[in-house]
Formats: C-alpha cells, structure tokens, sequence
C-alpha cells in the first residue's frame, strides 16, 4: 500500500507560497498553505498597478495575477489554511518540524519533514509615522498615504499637489505617474542624490524641466500640521510645503518580526539546513525559482530536516526587492539579507 505523501507546511500565501505550493503538489507532497489573511495574494492583492515582471500576463495587475494565482491553487485542490498565524515553530526529538498555529476556527498543529517560510514584505515607513510629529494623525485623517497602493487605486483623487517622501525606485516611479495626470509633485529626498535606477529617475527629468515635478534632496521631515483640508510639511532646513496628500514611500521591509521566527533562528543555528533554490548559498531566489529545494521525493523519503526559505519575485512598483532569510545571530529574529 502506497504510504501517505510527507505534509509540507508553507507560511505565507502570496505568490511566492503559492508557488511552492504549486511546485510542491507536482512533486507528489502534501502541502498546506498557512495565510494570516482572509485570501489568498500578500502582497500582490494589495496592487492596482499593471504587473510588468511576468511572461504571458501583459496587462493585467498584479492583483489580477493574484486572483488567477489563488484560482489555480484552489483548482488543484490544495489545502488552505485563511485567517491562521503561526504561534509555534519547533523541532521534535524525530528532528521533524512541528507548527503550532491558531485561527478563527480552533488551535492546530501540523507535523512535517521540511517547513517553507514564504511570509513575504510589507510597507516600510511604521517607523518614520510613530517618529514624526502628527504623522499617525494625517495617516488617520487620509492625508498621509504608506505604500504606493492608494495612488493607483482607480478614481483616486489626490488633489493637485502631492508631497513625495522617499528617493528610491517607487518614489521616483510614482511620481511620474502623478506627474502624467498632470498632478504636481514635491519629492523630499534625505540623502543627496536619488537611490531610484538610472532610467526611473531619466524618466521624471521632463516634468522636473516644466517646473511639474521639484526634487529636493538632503531633506528630512521634521513635522506634519493642518492646513486646512491638506497638510504643512515642515522640513529641517526650516522650509515647508504645502500639499493636498503626503505619500511615504521606503520600500519594503521583510516580515520577519513575528516571534515564532526567534525559535526558528536558534534551530537553524544549530544545524537545521536552509536551502534556496536547491542551494545553501545566498543568491537571488525568486517565486518562479521555488523548486523543491531538496524536498523531492526519493522513493518514499524526503530529504532530511530541510528549511525553505523563498521571496517574492519583483513584480513592479508595488513590491519590493527580494530578500533571502538566514541564520540569526544570538537567537535573535530571523536575519535577512537584500540581493
């Protein structure tokens, strides 16, 4: 009688997860996908932005993409677990994984060979809202924007002015788009010259030439006031702007602040093997390369206790670079590492 196939946890639901899922389900194993959120897509569902990053999908958003993504994967049948959060991430004496988790239904518990961290990135900026004066007021209020989501969003209306924080790819790249709605654009940048790609900042020159768009570098915020029905950015050269909405954009930052992480970090300094992309090294790994790093089966065995680590492809404006997560040093949280 043919033996069971191994379970393979996956932590994360965007497309990276469902990617190994994918992959994972034509090897013969048994995952099961673990998403804190009410669906399927991270990242991804988040972005009204066309997804210029994958063949054969000219278009449609990363959204969109999403959607087909979790389409495909509940066509296949693959167990999902929505609205759950890993609370628990452990070895047992047999050095299998076991992962504790808890959601809207009961506690559960899953028992496996090998785990997969795809918990993907968020929005950086939490930080710079708590750090500034009156910054998690105009966040409330709808004045102060984090992420690059709102701008794109159909039917948006910022107003006719637009303060930009942020001089990466997305600052430089969203600002265009506010530019060719004919929208006016300050971009405060803190260190002295852009951090976006060569062509992204090539791209916003003509509206800084018509007098659309002001770059203005070695800049930081001090404070956020009311004006009326927009918002005074106070800058620490003394000057201040004036703007309909502010929009902050840092990138991201992996999502690798959840507690259980800590657990894990100790097992893998202890032995436990961390693969990406069928390797051990610290490489590029992207969703489309989460092939099963290990895991494939080998008559009815898997590989030994392996870790898979995987990060979501860069799908545009509204997602961010790829990161590996690696060991951590003194048990701290999971360390990651920016290709």
């Amino acid at each position: 009688m043919a033996s069971e196939p191994p379970v393979v946890p996956i932590i994360g639901g965007g497309p990276a997860g469902m990617s190994c899922a994918l992959w994972l389900h034509n090897y013969g194993l048994y995952p099961i996908i673990i998403e804190k959120e009410s669906a399927l897509g991270g990242m991804a569902r988040m972005s009204p932005y066309p997804n210029e990053w994958l063949l054969g999908q000219r278009g449609k958003t990363a959204r969109e993409n999403a959607a087909e993504f979790a389409a495909h994967i509940r066509g296949l049948g693959i167990e999902t677990w929505l609205g759950t959060t890993p609370h628990r991430l452990h070895r047992e004496n047999d050095e299998r994984w076991r992962l504790d988790a808890s959601g809207e239904a009961a506690a559960r518990s899953l028992l496996g060979p090998a785990i997969v961290i795809a918990t993907g990135t968020r929005f950086a900026g939490e930080e710079w809202v708590d750090g500034v004066k009156n910054a998690r007021r105009m966040a409330a209020a709808g004045r102060l924007h984090l992420g690059a989501s709102a701008v794109g969003e159909p039917g948006a209306d910022l107003g006719s002015h637009v303060a930009v924080i942020g001089g990466g790819d997305n600052a430089f790249d969203v600002s265009r788009m506010l530019a060719e709605k004919g929208v006016r654009v300050s971009v405060i940048i803190r260190s002295k010259s852009p951090r976006a790609q060569p062509l992204l900042v090539e791209r916003l020159r003509p509206y800084q030439a018509s007098g659309l768009v002001q770059v203005m570098p070695a800049r930081a915020v001090e404070a956020l006031h009311d004006a009326g029905s927009g918002v005074r950015v106070r800058l620490n050269d003394g000057g201040e702007i004036e703007a309909d909405h502010v929009v902050l954009l840092f990138g991201y930052r992996p999502n690798t602040n959840e507690s259980w992480l800590a657990e894990l970090a100790r097992a893998i300094d202890v032995g436990a093997s961390v693969h990406c992309n069928g390797t051990r090294e610290r490489r590029d790994c992207r969703a489309t390369d989460c092939e099963t790093a290990g895991m494939q089966r080998r008559g009815n065995t898997v590989i030994r206790n392996p870790i898979m680590i995987v990060v979501p492809a860069k799908t545009g404006t509204n997602d961010g670079r790829p990161v590996i997560m690696g060991p951590a040093s003194a048990g701290t949280t999971a360390m990651t590492t920016a290709i």
